[in-house]
């Protein structure tokens, strides 16, 4: 059926946008698909992918901000698929962080987007680790172009109010380079990349228009999540590992090429943040001291 035969996948943040995207990307290319949400919605997003593919898709309700959930959610899915093959770390929140926040408002809004965006996939990857290991699976970290250099020269990223948004997310390319060069080191074969995009119709971005309703001359503009998913799944029969692949409006959403030395070669403008590790043998790693 596909080239995810027989494999099992994981997706959090499931129950609309890039979530629904990718579980049905997966689902598409044969693989069984467990997906969780706190919006109880996930439960019709699986019925329907699963209808649509025969796979077999089960939604979990999981609130990923809270530890224990995150780890009933990893056993669930152990003792339901019996193991995992990719996982793809989607679950996460947006919202803006003005700066005079007061005291109390700051320090909440903190660790609401610690806690969701940053602890949540600390703690998957390792309840879900060994069972990569013994399977030879992917990591996949949905990022944002907020940490990438800007497409022009002298531009920014982000914005004024994102600053909790954005650290989270500078976060996980520390979770991507590490676990990329952990595994290899230690000569296991466990693919870790990041996916970083620019403004995709999804409803996250659509609320940040008043009333979720942008202009349709502004949605146009924007990339597709099913053109995500497909990004999402060349990186997975790519096979590279410790990347971080940007895809923008306006170019092609693609895989860049590798180098003779294994590593990628940005096509995009101003030979931006391509910097990852393939091809490289795992010998060169030392353990630190």
């Amino acid at each position: 059926m596909g080239f995810l035969d027989g494999k099992v996948g994981v997706v959090t943040g499931a129950a609309q946008g890039l979530g629904t995207a990718y579980a049905r990307a997966l689902a598409s290319e044969g693989a069984d698909v467990a997906i969780c949400d706190v919006k109880p919605e996930v439960s019709a997003v699986a019925d329907e992918i699963a209808a649509t593919t025969g796979r077999t898709v089960r939604a979990y309700p999981c609130d990923v901000s809270q530890a224990e959930a995150v780890r009933g959610f990893a056993d669930a899915v152990l003792r339901d698929f019996g193991g995992v093959d990719v996982v793809v770390m989607n679950a996460a929140i947006y919202g803006s962080t003005p700066l005079d926040l007061s005291r109390e408002e700051a320090l909440s809004e903190y660790q609401r987007f610690m806690d969701t965006n940053v602890r949540s996939v600390y703690l998957l990857e390792r309840a879900l680790a060994p069972s990569l290991v013994e399977r030879e699976g992917d990591i996949v970290v949905i990022s944002t172009d907020h940490v990438l250099p800007p497409v022009q020269p002298g531009g920014t990223r982000g914005g004024p109010g994102s600053d909790l948004y954005d650290a989270s997310k500078w976060v996980l390319n520390g979770y991507i380079q590490a676990w990329a060069m952990g595994f290899a080191a230690n000569g296991q074969n466990v693919r870790v990349n990041g996916l970083g995009m620019g403004a995709t119709d999804t409803p996250m971005l659509r609320g940040v228009f008043p009333g979720g309703d942008p202009p349709e001359d502004v949605v146009a503009g924007w990339m597709t999540p099913a053109q995500q998913a497909q990004l999402l799944l060349d990186l997975l029969q790519d096979g590279r590992t410790g990347d971080l692949i940007a895809s923008e409006p306006g170019h092609p959403v693609e895989l860049p090429p590798r180098s003779d030395l294994g590593q990628p070669v940005s096509n995009m403008p101003h030979e931006q943040f391509h910097h990852g590790l393939m091809g490289l043998e795992p010998a060169i790693w030392e353990n630190p001291t």
